[in-house]
C-alpha cells in the first residue's frame, strides 16, 4: 500500500469515527452498549483486559497489553491492574490519587506512555470509542447532560451510572441555548 492509499484509509477511518447525533441517540446507544459510558478508570482496565491475560505455572498473571514492552516487573503491573480493576467497580481506591514510584530506569514511564498511547489506539476501536459533546472544549461525556436529579432513576431502569457535572462553558451554553448540545 503506497502512501497515499495509507492517508486515504486513514482519513476514512477518522470519517467512520467521527460519530454525530442528538442526544437521545447516545442515550439510546448508551442503553444498549453501556461501555460507551464507562468512567476512566473501567476504560483502561478494560484496554488492558481486552488486551488478554495468561497465566504462567506460578499462577503470575501476565498481561499482553504490557508483554511486548516492560520485562520483570510482574508484580508492580498486577499492583496496577488491581488498582484499574477495583477503581472499575467504583470502590473508593478510585479516589486516591496513583502514585507511580521506584528508582531510575524502573519503568515508570514506560508504563503511563503505554497506557497513552493504549488509550490513543483503543478509543478508535469500537469496545473503547469515546463519545463527546460537540464543541465542548473538555470533550464532556453527553451523560452530564442528565440533572442530578435523575441520574438514580436512570441507573435504576437503564443501568447506567452517571458521575460528574458538566464544564463551565456546556452549562453556560444550554443556559443560554436552552437546548441540549449535540454528542
Amino acid at each position: 500500500m503506497n502512501i497515499l492509499e495509507r492517508l486515504e484509509a486513514h482519513r476514512a477511518e477518522d470519517k467512520r469515527l467521527h460519530w454525530r447525533g442528538r442526544f437521545a441517540d447516545y442515550f439510546d446507544l448508551a442503553v444498549a452498549s453501556p461501555r460507551v459510558a464507562e468512567l476512566a478508570h473501567a476504560r483502561i482496565y478494560n484496554m488492558i483486559a481486552d488486551a488478554g491475560v495468561t497465566t504462567d505455572e506460578r499462577g503470575v498473571a501476565r498481561y499482553n497489553f504490557f508483554a511486548h514492552d516492560i520485562f520483570g516487573i510482574e508484580q508492580p503491573i498486577e499492583q496496577l491492574v488491581d488498582y484499574f480493576r477495583s477503581a472499575a467497580q467504583r470502590l473508593e481506591v478510585r479516589k486516591r490519587i496513583l502514585l507511580l514510584m521506584g528508582p531510575v530506569g524502573g519503568g515508570k514511564s514506560t508504563l503511563v506512555t503505554l497506557l497513552k498511547q493504549g488509550l490513543e489506539r483503543y478509543t478508535r476501536t469500537e469496545q473503547g470509542a469515546v463519545y463527546a459533546i460537540e464543541h465542548c472544549p473538555m470533550h464532556e461525556e453527553p451523560l452530564h447532560l442528565v440533572p442530578a436529579a435523575l441520574r438514580a432513576e436512570i441507573e435504576r431502569e437503564h443501568g447506567l451510572y452517571i458521575e460528574g457535572d458538566l464544564c463551565p462553558f456546556c452549562h453556560y451554553w444550554l443556559r443560554q441555548d436552552g437546548s441540549p448540545a449535540h454528542p
